[in-house]
């Protein structure tokens, strides 16, 4: 491994790392959130359940959010198993390597573009 190769997975592993903190501080977050409404939402007098669903429908953490957090940061996360694993840059469809300008852009990506867009088309729901 050359010295430019070693220094671009280094700068993409700080990225995956700083991706998956990010992603597990917005996950804690949403659980905090989600917990604070559930106490308001106890605060309403047992006959006003018409106001506590209001307030509920109102102040409901999208569970697509949710999901799309704990995707992400499986995907950090298998980025991260990749690097060390010495699998990381290359395709998993393909097997070439995924360019460089891609990796810096989404340092999860696990295909090269041409595949991704296949696979995409395929319409497969991972």
């Amino acid at each position: 491994m050359n010295v430019d190769t070693q220094i671009h997975l280094t700068a993409l592993r700080g990225l995956l790392v700083f991706q998956r903190d990010e992603l597990r501080a917005d996950l804690h977050a949403l659980q905090i959130e989600r917990a604070r409404q559930l106490a308001d939402i106890g605060a309403f007098p047992p006959d006003d359940r018409k106001a506590a669903d209001a307030f509920a429908q109102d102040s409901d953490v999208s569970p697509g959010t949710q999901e799309r957090l704990h995707r992400e940061l499986a995907q950090c996360e298998a980025a991260l198993q990749r690097l060390d694993e010495e699998r990381y840059g290359d395709c998993v469809d393909c097997g070439e390597p995924i360019a460089w300008p891609r990796l810096l852009a989404q340092p999860a990506a696990e295909r090269c573009a041409a595949c991704q867009r296949a696979f995409e088309r395929a319409g497969d729901p991972d």
